[in-house]
């Protein structure tokens, strides 16, 4: 494991992931990375329970909704993972974490739509943290300014869909620009 895991972790902090040389990571950090000084590519929900290690619950595009344990998504995404948590007490996160459980299974949201199918990360993350009011969606964003990156155009014409320039939604930049996470420090 590269990364050294917060002490005070809690249940329902957030793992966000900076970009690797991925094209598909490039493309979101260039889209929705806006004025923030570090940019996500993805996010994933901290997990603890009693008597078992810590678990992140994701949206991934390989196997849609799961839980894993923190060591195992360490181990991929390594020196990248930054975690964060809510500036304001939240009202239960045992209950932000069970509604994320309950959509593992679901089918991973390729196409970034507001009505699904299944969901893509920032998409589960702000639909686990629904009644905290922390998160709003927003209209996507596939480019800096309105405009529209060709990975997205070349991305939507694969998926043989139109890019959902009105659909609102919401991205790893998203969340952390609405200004309601504290990063934790590194140990």
């Amino acid at each position: 494991m590269n990364k050294k895991v917060p002490d005070n972790l809690q249940n329902a902090d957030l793992a966000f992931v900076r970009p690797s040389e991925d094209a598909l990571d490039e493309a979101i950090n260039r889209s929705t990375q806006a004025k923030l000084k570090k940019g996500y590519v993805h996010v994933a929900l901290i997990a603890l329970d009693q008597g078992a290690g810590p678990s992140v619950i994701e949206a991934t595009g390989e196997h849609g909704v799961i839980e894993r344990p923190l060591a195992d998504f360490l181990a991929e995404h390594g020196s990248l993972v930054d975690f964060y948590r809510a500036k304001k007490a939240l009202k239960d996160s045992a209950t932000i974490v069970e509604r994320a459980r309950n959509e593992i299974g679901q089918p991973y949201n390729h196409g970034f739509f507001e009505k699904g199918p299944g969901f893509y990360c920032s998409q589960l993350v702000s639909h686990a943290f629904k009644k905290e009011g922390l998160f709003s969606d927003e209209p996507l964003s596939f480019g800096p300014e309105g405009t529209i990156l060709p990975h997205w155009q070349q991305y939507y014409e694969e998926l043989g869909r139109a890019i959902p320039i009105h659909d609102l939604g919401s991205s790893p930049n998203s969340l952390l620009a609405k200004d309601q996470l504290q990063e934790l420090p590194h140990p």
